[in-house]
């Protein structure tokens, strides 16, 4: 019994909810209909008028002729009457204003105004960077003319195709770095030292400026210092028609930072031990934009006086770090 209660009760509910809908449709219906017997009357009184308009001969001034090109011609006729007034403020006088000041300028246009104005900025600058001011530059950042820009290009385009080739890569021949070069090779003695250019790999490197600017290795200039060690023992089994063999003597480490952003920071050096006890790995770390780059060596004893060609010191752009082992001698 209560459940059929309940199912008439929901059939009156939908019954109403039915006659609800259906009214709320005739008063639309309505209501449209009303719309449409206003518009057409509305269409015969202006029919009416045009009639009476063309049967009189009315001289029209150079703007009512504009006025009606406009209905005629919509949009390309609305952008060409509304190009006839001029704009309250120019391109140049915007990009003197800060931020604040530019929205309040730019509310005072209408759309058409708006696009106006877009397509005039579009025009003075075409998307393309403009000239800034060299005081604006980050510190440390080098301005580089047309000139250097296009031969530090072609150097690098050489060093890639050389890459390519197998060819071991090379310091470039500009100005700056035939500099640095010179002060690298001071105090070299070409005759018991060779070159030094095998990098040992130290993996990904997560460099907390990475984001903000492109991480680069840096160049280096290295020797290693090779030669005879007449200890006793060689002086016993060799002599100088059959010299005992070379060994290794020392480093000359001369890597170059020249773009470094913070010179006043002094790149550094660690020294770790490797799996093989006779060798060790020398890390040279230093500021943005340059990664760090580390050197497998001899694990030896070094000489720290200068008075022995100890150097370690950052000058011109160009971190040295020479060094000479200590030299054991056999006692009875």
């Amino acid at each position: 019994m209560a459940r059929q209660r309940l199912k008439e009760l929901h059939q009156r509910f939908l019954k109403m909810k039915l006659e609800q809908i259906r009214a709320e449709q005739q008063r639309e219906v309505q209501r449209l209909e009303k719309l449409e017997m206003e518009k057409g009357e509305h269409k015969a009184e202006v029919v009416d008028e045009k009639e009476e308009v063309e049967g009189k001969e009315v001289e029209k001034s150079e703007d009512d002729e504009e006025l009606e090109d406009l209905r005629e011609e919509d949009l390309e006729a609305l952008e060409a009457y509304d190009i006839k007034r001029p704009l309250p403020f120019t391109v140049e006088e915007v990009q003197a204003l800060d931020d604040e000041q530019r929205e309040l300028k730019y509310e005072q246009l209408n759309d058409r105004q708006l696009l106006r104005f877009t397509l005039r900025m579009y025009e003075s600058g075409r998307y393309s960077p403009t000239y800034g001011k060299e005081s604006l530059a980050m510190p440390g950042i080098g301005i580089v003319n047309e000139k250097e820009d296009a031969e530090q290009l072609r150097e690098k385009r050489k060093t890639e195709h050389d890459k390519r080739l197998g060819k071991p890569a090379t310091l470039a021949n500009s100005e700056a770095d035939e500099k640095m070069m010179a002060i690298a090779k001071q105090g070299m003695n070409n005759k018991e030292e060779s070159s030094f250019a095998v990098e040992e790999d130290i993996g990904h490197q997560k460099l907390l400026w990475s984001d903000k600017y492109r991480p680069q290795k840096p160049k280096y200039f290295n020797r290693v210092h090779t030669g005879f060690e007449w200890n006793k023992y060689n002086q016993t089994h060799y002599d100088v028609d059959n010299p005992p063999p070379k060994i290794v003597q020392g480093y000359r480490f001369n890597i170059f930072y020249p773009d470094l952003l913070d010179p006043t920071q002094t790149p550094s050096f660690t020294l770790t031990e490797c799996e093989d006890e006779d060798f060790a790995v020398i890390r040279f770390k230093a500021g943005p934009p340059y990664e760090d780059i580390a050197f497998k060596v001899v694990n030896r004893e070094w000489e720290v006086n200068h008075k022995h060609g100890y150097k370690c010191q950052f000058q011109n752009g160009v971190f040295q770090l020479w060094f000479y082992f200590k030299r054991y001698r056999y006692r009875r």
